[in-house]
Formats: structure tokens, sequence, C-alpha cells
């Protein structure tokens, strides 16, 4: 029995307001995927994985310019100019990864770059930057990444964890089984 289609339209999901039902998304497995034109409190609009808005993992565009001020009460995240989290080349991992949203949008807005026809849902870091760095935040602790949103590409979310295993093998100070053991440790 099919499950039963929510209706999103007109709800509010952390920072994205659910306009109408966009176009649905047809997986290359075959699969439907029902999709929300959403709007972002800063104006930008997005379609959406209505999944994802269910779950809780996308709550807005991600882009830094829609929400000036918005930071959630911490001015520290008021703004994204001169704050060194998310500039220069001493940006944090998440300020990086703010960096390439702002930059180039929401991953979702493209497909997966590996070639296998999916959605993408992340902004992954593809290892070509000759000075990148290693995360000391939090979930990300030991992730490679760039301040240079160049260094990104778009990719499905089953991609990226195989590209992220791949990337972990390639470093010489970590061995697959505990690039994994980290993995499921996050």
């Amino acid at each position: 029995m099919p499950a039963k289609k929510i209706d999103r339209t007109g709800q509010t999901y952390g920072r994205w307001y659910v306009i109408r039902e966009a176009e649905p998304r047809l997986e290359p497995n075959g699969k439907r995927r029902t999709m929300c034109l959403c709007r972002c409190t800063g104006g930008h609009e997005a379609v959406v994985h209505s999944a994802t808005l269910g779950r809780g993992s996308s709550t807005s565009c991600g882009r830094g310019e829609c929400h000036h001020g918005g930071g959630q009460g911490n001015p520290a995240w008021s703004t994204l100019e001169g704050n060194p989290r998310w500039t220069g080349e001493d940006a944090t991992y998440g300020g990086a990864h703010h960096r390439v949203r702002r930059e180039h949008g929401s991953a979702s807005l493209y497909r997966c770059s590996c070639g296998c026809g999916r959605q993408a849902e992340d902004w992954a870091y593809l290892g070509t930057d000759p000075n990148a760095k290693i995360s000391a935040e939090g979930k990300s602790k030991g992730c490679l990444y760039s301040p240079n949103p160049e260094h990104y590409a778009p990719l499905a979310r089953p991609c990226h964890k195989a590209f992220d295993i791949w990337q972990a093998q390639r470093r010489t100070d970590l061995t697959l089984g505990a690039a994994i053991v980290e993995a499921v440790a996050a």
C-alpha cells in the first residue's frame, strides 16, 4: 500500500515556507519523489525534496546573504563579512561550507557530479586544494576541507559518503578501517 501523500503547502520548516507542490522528481530507479517549491525567509526560492522538510534535514537555503541579522540570536552569526569563521584562509569547516553555498547556491539545485543521474544533496570537497585544511570541529573533526569554493562539487549523499571513504584512504595517516570507525562514531 503506497504511503499517504502529505500536503506541506503553507507550512513552515525552519526558515523554509512551502509555497506549493512542485513537479515530482523521477529517480533513476523509477521512484517518484515529492518536491515542494519553497521560499526561504531571506526571499530565495528553491525546489526542495518534501521528505527532507519533514525530517528536518533541510531548514533553509543555506545562503548567508539571506540571513543577515538572523543568526538565531547570536551576534557572531549576524554577518558573514569580517567573521573569521567564514572569511579568509582561517575559515572553519562549517564556514567554508557556508561560503560554498553562498557562492554556488544549494547543492540540491544540481545533479550529482559523478554522473549517476541523482539529485545532488551535499557540497563535497574534492581534495584538489594543495593547501587543504583538517577540521578540528565536532562532527567534522578530522575531515579535509578547503576555504576556496572552487574545490567543491555537488554530490548525491551515497556518492558523497563513498567519495569521503575514498578520500580517507588516500590520507597516509589514516587507514580505511580507522576512517570507517571515525565515520560511524560521528
